[in-house]
Protein backbone atom coordinates (compact mmCIF):
# COMPACT_ATOMS: atom_id res chain seq x y z
CA UNK A 1 0.00 0.00 0.00
CA UNK A 2 1.72 3.23 -0.90
CA UNK A 3 1.57 5.96 1.18
CA UNK A 4 -1.34 8.29 -0.11
CA UNK A 5 -3.64 4.92 0.18
CA UNK A 6 -2.62 4.78 3.74
CA UNK A 7 -2.98 8.72 4.28
CA UNK A 8 -6.62 8.24 3.15
CA UNK A 9 -7.80 5.01 3.32
CA UNK A 10 -10.98 5.05 5.19
CA UNK A 11 -11.96 8.47 2.72
CA UNK A 12 -11.04 6.11 -0.08
CA UNK A 13 -13.52 3.48 0.79
CA UNK A 14 -16.26 6.18 0.62
CA UNK A 15 -15.55 7.55 -2.67
CA UNK A 16 -12.76 5.71 -4.39
CA UNK A 17 -9.61 7.15 -6.39
CA UNK A 18 -11.76 8.84 -8.85
CA UNK A 19 -13.26 10.90 -6.15
CA UNK A 20 -9.54 11.51 -4.35
CA UNK A 21 -8.80 12.64 -7.75
CA UNK A 22 -11.07 14.79 -7.76
CA UNK A 23 -10.22 16.19 -4.34
CA UNK A 24 -6.77 16.74 -4.86
CA UNK A 25 -7.36 18.71 -8.11
CA UNK A 26 -9.60 21.14 -6.55
CA UNK A 27 -8.47 24.55 -6.02
CA UNK A 28 -11.09 26.08 -2.91
CA UNK A 29 -11.91 29.99 -2.34
CA UNK A 30 -12.93 31.11 0.61
CA UNK A 31 -14.27 34.67 1.13
CA UNK A 32 -13.45 35.76 4.94
CA UNK A 33 -12.47 33.19 7.28
CA UNK A 34 -14.80 33.29 9.64
CA UNK A 35 -15.21 30.61 12.40
CA UNK A 36 -17.44 28.76 9.86
CA UNK A 37 -15.74 29.59 7.21
CA UNK A 38 -12.51 27.75 8.61
CA UNK A 39 -13.88 25.06 10.57
CA UNK A 40 -15.20 24.59 6.70
CA UNK A 41 -11.46 24.42 5.23
CA UNK A 42 -10.63 22.28 8.17
CA UNK A 43 -12.63 19.76 6.87
CA UNK A 44 -11.39 20.02 3.51
CA UNK A 45 -7.68 20.33 4.24
CA UNK A 46 -7.83 16.75 6.38
CA UNK A 47 -8.87 14.93 3.11
CA UNK A 48 -6.75 16.59 1.21
CA UNK A 49 -8.26 18.74 -1.33
CA UNK A 50 -5.03 20.25 -3.60
CA UNK A 51 -5.55 23.93 -2.74
CA UNK A 52 -7.17 26.42 -1.14
CA UNK A 53 -6.95 30.21 -1.01
CA UNK A 54 -8.64 32.51 1.66
CA UNK A 55 -9.49 36.26 0.51
CA UNK A 56 -10.09 38.86 3.60
CA UNK A 57 -8.97 41.82 4.27
CA UNK A 58 -9.71 42.06 7.58
CA UNK A 59 -7.65 42.01 10.58
CA UNK A 60 -7.73 39.77 13.58
CA UNK A 61 -9.74 40.93 16.85
CA UNK A 62 -10.79 39.85 20.10
CA UNK A 63 -14.02 38.61 18.76
CA UNK A 64 -12.63 36.06 16.20
CA UNK A 65 -10.14 35.06 19.27
CA UNK A 66 -13.17 34.14 20.95
CA UNK A 67 -15.58 32.05 18.21
CA UNK A 68 -12.94 30.78 15.67
CA UNK A 69 -10.56 27.85 17.34
CA UNK A 70 -8.38 28.24 14.42
CA UNK A 71 -7.06 32.27 15.37
CA UNK A 72 -5.12 32.36 18.57
CA UNK A 73 -3.98 35.64 20.83
CA UNK A 74 -0.82 35.59 19.05
CA UNK A 75 -2.73 36.59 15.87
CA UNK A 76 -4.76 39.48 17.31
CA UNK A 77 -4.01 42.38 14.92
CA UNK A 78 -2.86 40.25 12.02
CA UNK A 79 -3.84 39.85 8.85
CA UNK A 80 -7.08 37.60 9.26
CA UNK A 81 -6.13 35.84 6.09
CA UNK A 82 -2.90 35.22 5.93
CA UNK A 83 -3.23 33.39 9.76
CA UNK A 84 -6.13 31.26 8.85
CA UNK A 85 -3.82 29.93 5.87
CA UNK A 86 -0.94 29.73 7.95
CA UNK A 87 -2.87 27.75 10.80
CA UNK A 88 -5.24 25.64 8.32
CA UNK A 89 -1.87 24.72 6.16
CA UNK A 90 -0.20 22.91 9.43
CA UNK A 91 -2.99 20.50 9.20
CA UNK A 92 -1.95 18.91 6.13
CA UNK A 93 1.41 19.34 4.61
CA UNK A 94 -0.13 18.21 0.95
CA UNK A 95 -1.99 20.65 0.71
CA UNK A 96 -1.29 24.49 -0.82
CA UNK A 97 -2.54 26.81 0.99
CA UNK A 98 -2.74 30.89 -0.46
CA UNK A 99 -3.85 34.27 1.41
CA UNK A 100 -4.88 37.60 -0.02
CA UNK A 101 -6.03 40.23 2.43
CA UNK A 102 -7.90 42.58 -0.16
CA UNK A 103 -11.44 42.64 0.02
CA UNK A 104 -12.94 40.60 -2.66
CA UNK A 105 -15.00 43.13 -4.36
CA UNK A 106 -12.07 44.92 -5.13
CA UNK A 107 -10.07 41.71 -6.60
CA UNK A 108 -13.24 41.46 -8.83
CA UNK A 109 -12.97 45.01 -9.84
CA UNK A 110 -9.67 44.70 -10.66
CA UNK A 111 -9.78 41.30 -12.15
CA UNK A 112 -13.18 40.26 -13.25
CA UNK A 113 -12.37 36.43 -14.39
CA UNK A 114 -10.45 36.41 -11.01
CA UNK A 115 -12.97 33.22 -10.10
CA UNK A 116 -12.15 31.41 -12.75
CA UNK A 117 -9.48 29.67 -11.52
CA UNK A 118 -11.46 27.78 -8.73
CA UNK A 119 -13.41 25.01 -7.93
CA UNK A 120 -16.06 26.08 -5.95
CA UNK A 121 -16.30 29.36 -3.79
CA UNK A 122 -17.31 29.78 -0.62
CA UNK A 123 -18.95 33.05 0.40
CA UNK A 124 -18.63 33.09 4.06
CA UNK A 125 -20.95 35.84 6.33
CA UNK A 126 -20.87 37.94 3.23
CA UNK A 127 -23.44 40.61 2.37
CA UNK A 128 -26.25 40.27 0.40
CA UNK A 129 -24.90 42.36 -2.59
CA UNK A 130 -21.75 41.13 -2.34
CA UNK A 131 -23.41 37.30 -2.41
CA UNK A 132 -25.29 38.37 -5.62
CA UNK A 133 -22.08 39.80 -7.28
CA UNK A 134 -20.05 37.12 -6.94
CA UNK A 135 -22.83 34.10 -7.49
CA UNK A 136 -23.63 35.92 -10.63
CA UNK A 137 -20.45 35.79 -12.06
CA UNK A 138 -19.52 31.90 -10.81
CA UNK A 139 -22.89 31.50 -12.54
CA UNK A 140 -21.76 32.90 -16.34
CA UNK A 141 -17.72 31.46 -15.68
CA UNK A 142 -16.90 29.32 -17.85
CA UNK A 143 -13.35 27.86 -17.65
CA UNK A 144 -11.82 24.96 -20.47
CA UNK A 145 -11.46 21.76 -18.85
CA UNK A 146 -10.38 18.80 -20.40
CA UNK A 147 -11.72 15.22 -20.69
CA UNK A 148 -10.14 13.96 -17.24
CA UNK A 149 -11.79 17.49 -15.93
CA UNK A 150 -14.50 15.76 -14.31
CA UNK A 151 -17.88 16.84 -15.30
CA UNK A 152 -16.65 19.10 -18.07
CA UNK A 153 -17.01 17.62 -21.81
CA UNK A 154 -13.26 17.32 -23.81
CA UNK A 155 -13.26 21.21 -24.87
CA UNK A 156 -16.27 22.00 -22.91
CA UNK A 157 -16.81 24.67 -19.94
CA UNK A 158 -17.23 24.25 -15.98
CA UNK A 159 -19.27 26.18 -13.98
CA UNK A 160 -18.10 27.63 -10.97
CA UNK A 161 -19.78 26.44 -7.88
CA UNK A 162 -21.19 29.07 -5.55
CA UNK A 163 -21.70 28.19 -1.63
CA UNK A 164 -22.84 30.71 0.57
CA UNK A 165 -22.82 30.66 4.52
CA UNK A 166 -24.23 32.82 7.00
CA UNK A 167 -24.06 31.76 10.87
CA UNK A 168 -25.94 34.28 13.00
CA UNK A 169 -26.41 33.77 17.24
CA UNK A 170 -27.98 29.95 17.26
CA UNK A 171 -29.18 30.22 13.59
CA UNK A 172 -26.88 28.85 10.66
CA UNK A 173 -27.66 28.90 6.67
CA UNK A 174 -26.29 27.64 3.74
CA UNK A 175 -26.93 27.95 -0.23
CA UNK A 176 -25.68 26.18 -3.24
CA UNK A 177 -26.31 27.84 -6.55
CA UNK A 178 -24.39 26.66 -9.92
CA UNK A 179 -26.86 25.96 -13.18
CA UNK A 180 -26.15 22.25 -12.92
CA UNK A 181 -24.62 19.65 -11.24
CA UNK A 182 -24.38 15.80 -12.71
CA UNK A 183 -23.93 12.99 -11.13
CA UNK A 184 -23.05 9.11 -11.92
CA UNK A 185 -21.98 8.00 -8.83
CA UNK A 186 -24.69 8.38 -6.94
CA UNK A 187 -23.74 5.43 -4.55
CA UNK A 188 -27.47 3.47 -4.38
CA UNK A 189 -28.22 1.11 -1.43
CA UNK A 190 -28.16 -1.87 -4.12
CA UNK A 191 -26.77 -1.61 -7.57
CA UNK A 192 -27.28 -5.10 -8.44
CA UNK A 193 -29.00 -5.79 -11.75
CA UNK A 194 -30.42 -9.59 -11.63
CA UNK A 195 -32.97 -9.58 -14.74
CA UNK A 196 -34.58 -12.24 -13.36
CA UNK A 197 -37.89 -11.48 -15.34
CA UNK A 198 -35.52 -10.90 -18.45
CA UNK A 199 -32.64 -12.86 -18.46
CA UNK A 200 -29.95 -13.34 -21.16
CA UNK A 201 -28.93 -16.71 -23.03
CA UNK A 202 -26.32 -17.48 -21.02
CA UNK A 203 -28.18 -16.63 -17.83
CA UNK A 204 -30.81 -19.19 -18.90
CA UNK A 205 -28.02 -21.38 -19.62
CA UNK A 206 -26.63 -21.42 -16.29
CA UNK A 207 -30.05 -21.72 -14.41
CA UNK A 208 -30.28 -25.26 -16.05
CA UNK A 209 -27.61 -26.55 -15.33
CA UNK A 210 -28.34 -27.71 -12.04
CA UNK A 211 -29.89 -30.35 -11.24
CA UNK A 212 -32.83 -30.01 -8.89
CA UNK A 213 -33.76 -33.88 -8.18
CA UNK A 214 -30.74 -34.61 -7.35
CA UNK A 215 -29.66 -36.51 -3.66
CA UNK A 216 -26.41 -34.86 -3.01
CA UNK A 217 -28.07 -32.50 -0.02
CA UNK A 218 -25.11 -30.33 -0.08
CA UNK A 219 -24.72 -29.45 -3.67
CA UNK A 220 -28.84 -29.30 -3.32
CA UNK A 221 -28.61 -26.66 -0.35
CA UNK A 222 -26.00 -24.51 -2.29
CA UNK A 223 -27.87 -24.43 -5.63
CA UNK A 224 -27.43 -20.37 -6.24
CA UNK A 225 -31.05 -18.25 -5.54
CA UNK A 226 -30.55 -16.57 -8.40
CA UNK A 227 -30.72 -20.24 -10.17
CA UNK A 228 -33.45 -20.72 -7.92
CA UNK A 229 -35.57 -17.56 -9.05
CA UNK A 230 -35.13 -18.02 -12.81
CA UNK A 231 -36.34 -22.06 -12.78
CA UNK A 232 -39.71 -20.76 -10.35
CA UNK A 233 -40.29 -17.72 -12.41
CA UNK A 234 -39.60 -19.92 -15.77
CA UNK A 235 -42.13 -22.05 -14.92
CA UNK A 236 -44.48 -18.86 -13.87
CA UNK A 237 -43.81 -17.59 -16.98
CA UNK A 238 -44.77 -20.89 -18.90
CA UNK A 239 -48.06 -21.17 -17.21
CA UNK A 240 -49.01 -17.64 -17.36
CA UNK A 241 -48.34 -16.51 -20.99
CA UNK A 242 -45.05 -15.14 -20.42
CA UNK A 243 -46.07 -12.41 -17.85
CA UNK A 244 -44.38 -12.47 -14.24
CA UNK A 245 -46.04 -11.81 -11.35
CA UNK A 246 -47.90 -8.79 -10.25
CA UNK A 247 -50.44 -8.75 -7.79
CA UNK A 248 -49.85 -9.19 -4.28
CA UNK A 249 -51.29 -12.75 -4.49
CA UNK A 250 -49.35 -13.89 -7.21
CA UNK A 251 -46.19 -13.08 -5.57
CA UNK A 252 -46.81 -14.50 -2.98
CA UNK A 253 -48.01 -17.53 -5.16
CA UNK A 254 -44.76 -17.62 -6.35
CA UNK A 255 -43.46 -17.14 -2.67
CA UNK A 256 -45.41 -20.61 -2.32
CA UNK A 257 -44.51 -22.35 -5.09
CA UNK A 258 -40.73 -22.07 -4.38
CA UNK A 259 -41.19 -22.62 -0.94
CA UNK A 260 -42.68 -26.03 -1.75
CA UNK A 261 -39.30 -27.00 -3.52
CA UNK A 262 -37.28 -26.96 0.08
CA UNK A 263 -36.38 -30.04 1.40
CA UNK A 264 -35.70 -28.89 4.76
CA UNK A 265 -36.02 -25.46 7.07
CA UNK A 266 -32.48 -25.52 6.71
CA UNK A 267 -32.42 -24.83 3.03
CA UNK A 268 -31.10 -21.09 3.28
CA UNK A 269 -30.41 -20.41 -0.65
CA UNK A 270 -34.30 -21.27 -1.33
CA UNK A 271 -35.25 -18.46 2.05
CA UNK A 272 -32.57 -16.20 -0.10
CA UNK A 273 -34.98 -16.62 -2.81
CA UNK A 274 -38.23 -16.16 -1.04
CA UNK A 275 -36.52 -12.76 0.23
CA UNK A 276 -35.46 -11.56 -3.01
CA UNK A 277 -38.96 -12.72 -4.97
CA UNK A 278 -41.17 -8.72 -4.61
CA UNK A 279 -37.79 -7.40 -5.69
CA UNK A 280 -37.22 -10.03 -8.59
CA UNK A 281 -40.96 -9.32 -9.66
CA UNK A 282 -39.91 -5.94 -10.48
CA UNK A 283 -40.19 -5.37 -13.98
CA UNK A 284 -36.69 -4.49 -15.53
CA UNK A 285 -37.39 -1.07 -17.16
CA UNK A 286 -35.36 2.11 -18.06
CA UNK A 287 -36.36 4.29 -15.02
CA UNK A 288 -38.62 7.30 -15.55
CA UNK A 289 -35.96 9.35 -14.31
CA UNK A 290 -33.60 8.20 -16.84
CA UNK A 291 -35.87 8.20 -19.53
CA UNK A 292 -36.63 12.25 -19.01
CA UNK A 293 -32.69 12.54 -19.14
CA UNK A 294 -32.91 10.86 -22.81
CA UNK A 295 -35.40 13.21 -23.48
CA UNK A 296 -33.46 16.60 -21.89
CA UNK A 297 -32.77 18.97 -24.82
CA UNK A 298 -29.17 18.61 -23.89
CA UNK A 299 -29.18 14.64 -24.66
CA UNK A 300 -30.46 15.68 -27.83
CA UNK A 301 -28.33 18.62 -28.98
CA UNK A 302 -24.82 17.76 -28.46
CA UNK A 303 -22.13 20.33 -29.16
CA UNK A 304 -18.51 20.59 -29.12
CA UNK A 305 -18.76 21.77 -25.73
CA UNK A 306 -20.90 19.56 -23.83
CA UNK A 307 -20.33 17.93 -21.02
CA UNK A 308 -18.50 13.76 -21.09
CA UNK A 309 -22.39 13.38 -18.96
CA UNK A 310 -24.52 14.50 -21.63
CA UNK A 311 -22.48 12.86 -24.44
CA UNK A 312 -22.09 9.56 -22.25
CA UNK A 313 -25.65 9.70 -21.79
CA UNK A 314 -26.85 10.21 -25.64
CA UNK A 315 -24.59 6.97 -26.14
CA UNK A 316 -26.60 4.81 -23.84
CA UNK A 317 -29.90 6.43 -25.24
CA UNK A 318 -28.60 5.55 -28.49
CA UNK A 319 -28.16 2.00 -27.10
CA UNK A 320 -31.35 1.72 -24.81
CA UNK A 321 -33.32 2.42 -28.57
CA UNK A 322 -31.14 -0.48 -29.94
CA UNK A 323 -33.31 -3.69 -29.00
CA UNK A 324 -30.31 -5.84 -30.88
CA UNK A 325 -28.00 -4.66 -29.18
CA UNK A 326 -30.04 -3.62 -25.48
CA UNK A 327 -33.49 -5.65 -25.62
CA UNK A 328 -34.31 -2.03 -24.82
CA UNK A 329 -32.63 -2.03 -21.28
CA UNK A 330 -30.06 -0.36 -19.64
CA UNK A 331 -26.33 -1.08 -19.68
CA UNK A 332 -26.03 -4.15 -17.30
CA UNK A 333 -23.98 -3.05 -14.13
CA UNK A 334 -22.38 -6.86 -13.87
CA UNK A 335 -22.74 -6.82 -9.74
CA UNK A 336 -24.15 -9.36 -8.06
CA UNK A 337 -24.64 -9.76 -4.18
CA UNK A 338 -23.16 -12.03 -2.03
CA UNK A 339 -25.41 -15.28 -1.50
CA UNK A 340 -24.72 -19.13 -0.37
CA UNK A 341 -23.20 -20.96 -2.97
CA UNK A 342 -20.21 -22.74 -3.82
CA UNK A 343 -17.20 -20.95 -4.73
CA UNK A 344 -17.22 -22.46 -8.32
CA UNK A 345 -20.39 -22.04 -8.75
CA UNK A 346 -20.80 -18.16 -7.63
CA UNK A 347 -17.62 -16.86 -9.70
CA UNK A 348 -19.11 -18.89 -12.86
CA UNK A 349 -22.31 -16.36 -12.27
CA UNK A 350 -20.46 -13.66 -10.85
CA UNK A 351 -18.47 -13.91 -14.36
CA UNK A 352 -21.41 -14.56 -16.59
CA UNK A 353 -22.68 -11.07 -15.45
CA UNK A 354 -19.30 -9.15 -15.73
CA UNK A 355 -19.16 -10.33 -19.03
CA UNK A 356 -22.59 -8.77 -20.35
CA UNK A 357 -22.03 -5.87 -18.36
CA UNK A 358 -18.22 -5.76 -20.48
CA UNK A 359 -20.27 -6.29 -23.84
CA UNK A 360 -23.30 -3.49 -23.18
CA UNK A 361 -19.39 -1.22 -22.21
CA UNK A 362 -18.06 -2.03 -25.63
CA UNK A 363 -21.47 -1.45 -27.41
CA UNK A 364 -21.77 1.99 -25.62
CA UNK A 365 -17.84 2.68 -26.23
CA UNK A 366 -18.58 2.21 -29.99
CA UNK A 367 -21.41 4.60 -29.86
CA UNK A 368 -19.42 7.29 -27.66
CA UNK A 369 -16.51 7.21 -30.11
CA UNK A 370 -18.95 8.06 -33.02
CA UNK A 371 -20.28 10.89 -31.14
CA UNK A 372 -16.98 11.92 -30.47
CA UNK A 373 -16.33 11.55 -34.24
CA UNK A 374 -19.61 13.33 -35.30
CA UNK A 375 -18.44 16.23 -32.98
CA UNK A 376 -14.95 16.90 -34.06
CA UNK A 377 -13.62 15.70 -30.60
CA UNK A 378 -10.46 13.47 -30.22
CA UNK A 379 -10.89 9.57 -30.46
CA UNK A 380 -10.41 8.56 -26.75
CA UNK A 381 -11.34 12.23 -24.74
CA UNK A 382 -13.81 9.97 -23.05
CA UNK A 383 -11.71 7.41 -20.83
CA UNK A 384 -13.32 3.54 -20.73
CA UNK A 385 -13.29 4.29 -17.29
CA UNK A 386 -15.37 6.52 -17.19
CA UNK A 387 -17.69 4.80 -19.52
CA UNK A 388 -17.34 2.06 -17.51
CA UNK A 389 -18.76 4.21 -14.39
CA UNK A 390 -21.44 5.77 -16.30
CA UNK A 391 -22.91 1.85 -17.54
CA UNK A 392 -22.69 0.71 -14.19
CA UNK A 393 -24.65 3.42 -12.42
CA UNK A 394 -26.87 4.11 -15.75
CA UNK A 395 -30.16 3.85 -14.03
CA UNK A 396 -29.70 5.98 -11.01
CA UNK A 397 -28.11 8.69 -12.55
CA UNK A 398 -28.92 12.22 -11.51
CA UNK A 399 -28.86 16.02 -12.40
CA UNK A 400 -29.81 18.75 -10.56
CA UNK A 401 -30.47 22.23 -12.21
CA UNK A 402 -30.58 24.77 -9.38
CA UNK A 403 -32.27 28.55 -9.00
CA UNK A 404 -30.08 31.54 -9.37
CA UNK A 405 -29.71 33.88 -6.20
CA UNK A 406 -31.30 36.21 -8.75
CA UNK A 407 -34.19 33.95 -9.07
CA UNK A 408 -34.34 33.43 -5.43
CA UNK A 409 -34.55 37.13 -4.97
CA UNK A 410 -36.66 38.15 -8.13
CA UNK A 411 -38.98 35.60 -9.18
CA UNK A 412 -40.03 34.01 -5.27
CA UNK A 413 -42.08 30.49 -5.13
CA UNK A 414 -44.58 32.11 -2.61
CA UNK A 415 -46.84 29.29 -2.72
CA UNK A 416 -44.53 26.74 -1.53
CA UNK A 417 -43.54 29.72 0.94
CA UNK A 418 -46.65 30.12 2.25
CA UNK A 419 -46.62 26.32 2.61
CA UNK A 420 -43.22 26.42 4.62
CA UNK A 421 -44.46 28.58 7.09
CA UNK A 422 -48.15 27.13 7.62
CA UNK A 423 -46.11 24.47 9.49
CA UNK A 424 -45.58 25.54 13.21
CA UNK A 425 -42.35 23.35 13.62
CA UNK A 426 -40.64 24.78 10.30
CA UNK A 427 -37.25 26.17 10.60
CA UNK A 428 -38.26 28.58 7.16
CA UNK A 429 -38.72 31.63 9.72
CA UNK A 430 -35.39 31.78 10.17
CA UNK A 431 -34.95 31.82 6.27
CA UNK A 432 -37.21 35.15 6.32
CA UNK A 433 -35.32 36.56 9.33
CA UNK A 434 -32.11 36.19 7.73
CA UNK A 435 -33.58 37.85 4.41
CA UNK A 436 -35.18 40.33 6.42
CA UNK A 437 -31.46 41.25 8.18
CA UNK A 438 -30.08 41.55 4.77
CA UNK A 439 -32.89 44.14 3.71
CA UNK A 440 -31.99 46.21 7.67
CA UNK A 441 -28.18 45.95 6.16
CA UNK A 442 -29.02 47.59 3.14
CA UNK A 443 -30.50 50.51 4.73
CA UNK A 444 -28.47 51.13 7.51
CA UNK A 445 -25.14 49.72 6.51
CA UNK A 446 -25.09 47.19 9.44
CA UNK A 447 -26.77 44.11 11.15
CA UNK A 448 -29.60 43.99 13.32
CA UNK A 449 -28.16 43.82 16.89
CA UNK A 450 -25.08 45.25 15.89
CA UNK A 451 -25.79 48.73 17.07
CA UNK A 452 -25.42 50.40 20.63
CA UNK A 453 -28.75 48.99 22.13
CA UNK A 454 -30.13 46.09 20.00
CA UNK A 455 -33.72 46.39 21.37
CA UNK A 456 -33.88 49.48 19.48
CA UNK A 457 -33.65 47.05 16.25
CA UNK A 458 -36.13 44.77 16.90
CA UNK A 459 -39.29 47.12 15.45
CA UNK A 460 -37.49 48.13 12.09
CA UNK A 461 -36.87 44.64 11.90
CA UNK A 462 -39.77 43.30 12.41
CA UNK A 463 -41.10 45.98 9.89
CA UNK A 464 -38.69 44.65 7.45
CA UNK A 465 -40.09 41.31 7.83
CA UNK A 466 -43.89 42.39 7.48
CA UNK A 467 -42.76 43.89 3.92
CA UNK A 468 -40.87 40.89 2.94
CA UNK A 469 -44.09 38.31 3.71
CA UNK A 470 -46.69 40.94 2.22
CA UNK A 471 -44.29 40.86 -1.27
CA UNK A 472 -45.45 37.30 -1.30
CA UNK A 473 -48.49 37.80 -0.62
CA UNK A 474 -48.75 35.94 3.25
CA UNK A 475 -49.96 37.21 6.37
CA UNK A 476 -47.75 39.59 8.09
CA UNK A 477 -48.34 37.99 11.70
CA UNK A 478 -47.08 34.46 9.63
CA UNK A 479 -43.68 34.95 11.82
CA UNK A 480 -43.80 35.70 15.35
CA UNK A 481 -42.25 38.71 17.01
CA UNK A 482 -40.18 36.54 19.46
CA UNK A 483 -38.37 35.32 16.48
CA UNK A 484 -37.17 38.89 15.76
CA UNK A 485 -36.28 40.26 19.03
CA UNK A 486 -33.89 36.74 19.07
CA UNK A 487 -32.40 37.69 16.20
CA UNK A 488 -31.54 41.33 16.88
CA UNK A 489 -30.52 39.57 20.45
CA UNK A 490 -28.00 37.60 18.66
CA UNK A 491 -26.26 40.85 17.18
CA UNK A 492 -24.58 39.20 14.31
CA UNK A 493 -22.91 37.15 16.52
CA UNK A 494 -21.13 33.70 16.35
CA UNK A 495 -20.86 30.63 18.17
CA UNK A 496 -18.59 28.34 17.31
CA UNK A 497 -20.50 25.56 17.90
CA UNK A 498 -22.69 26.20 15.59
CA UNK A 499 -20.46 27.76 13.03
CA UNK A 500 -18.55 24.14 13.81
CA UNK A 501 -21.52 22.05 13.26
CA UNK A 502 -22.29 24.27 9.88
CA UNK A 503 -18.88 23.49 9.02
CA UNK A 504 -19.04 19.20 9.15
CA UNK A 505 -22.48 20.07 6.99
CA UNK A 506 -21.00 22.48 4.89
CA UNK A 507 -17.95 20.70 3.89
CA UNK A 508 -19.96 17.78 3.05
CA UNK A 509 -21.70 19.19 0.73
CA UNK A 510 -18.45 20.71 -0.94
CA UNK A 511 -16.93 17.38 -1.02
CA UNK A 512 -19.93 16.07 -3.03
CA UNK A 513 -20.11 18.64 -5.23
CA UNK A 514 -16.01 18.22 -6.11
CA UNK A 515 -16.14 14.48 -6.67
CA UNK A 516 -19.14 14.46 -8.59
CA UNK A 517 -20.39 11.56 -6.27
CA UNK A 518 -23.68 11.35 -3.37
CA UNK A 519 -26.43 13.59 -4.06
CA UNK A 520 -25.87 17.13 -2.73
CA UNK A 521 -28.73 19.26 -1.16
CA UNK A 522 -31.07 21.46 -3.24
CA UNK A 523 -30.44 24.52 -2.34
CA UNK A 524 -30.78 25.70 0.90
CA UNK A 525 -30.08 24.22 4.46
CA UNK A 526 -31.28 26.04 7.39
CA UNK A 527 -30.49 25.12 10.70
CA UNK A 528 -32.04 25.93 14.34
CA UNK A 529 -29.31 25.30 16.80
CA UNK A 530 -32.26 26.16 19.70
CA UNK A 531 -34.09 23.53 18.62
CA UNK A 532 -31.80 21.23 16.96
CA UNK A 533 -33.76 21.31 14.07
CA UNK A 534 -32.43 21.35 10.21
CA UNK A 535 -34.48 21.41 6.82
CA UNK A 536 -33.58 22.22 3.26
CA UNK A 537 -35.76 23.86 1.15
CA UNK A 538 -35.62 24.48 -2.72
CA UNK A 539 -36.26 28.49 -2.80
Amino acid sequence: MDARTQKYDRQLRLWGSSGQDALESAHILLINATAAGCEILKNLVLPGIGQFTVVDQGTVTQNDIGSNFFLDFDSLGSSRARRACELLGELNEDVKGHWVDKDILTILKEDPGYLAQFSLVVASDVTRETAEKIAGLCWVNGQDVNANGGNGGPAGKRKTTFVWVKTVGLIGAARIAVPEHAIVETHPDNVADLRIDAPFPELSAYAKSFDFNTKDGLEFGHIPYVAILLKYMGEWKQEHGGMIPSTYAEKNQLKTNIKSGMRSADDENFEEAINSVLRSCQPTVVPSAIKDLFNDPKCENLTVESDNFWILARAVRDFVNDPSKSGGLLPLSGTIPDMKAQTDSYVTLQNIYKTKAKQDVQEVSRIVESLLESLGLAPGSISLQEIESFCKYSAFLKVIRYRSLEEEYHQSKTKQISSWLSDPDSVFPFYVLLRASDSFHDDHGRYPGEGEDWEDDVDQLHTNVTTLLQSWGIDKDAISKDLTYEICRYGNGSIHNIASFIGGVVSQEVIKLITHQYIPMDNTFIFDGARSVSSVFAV
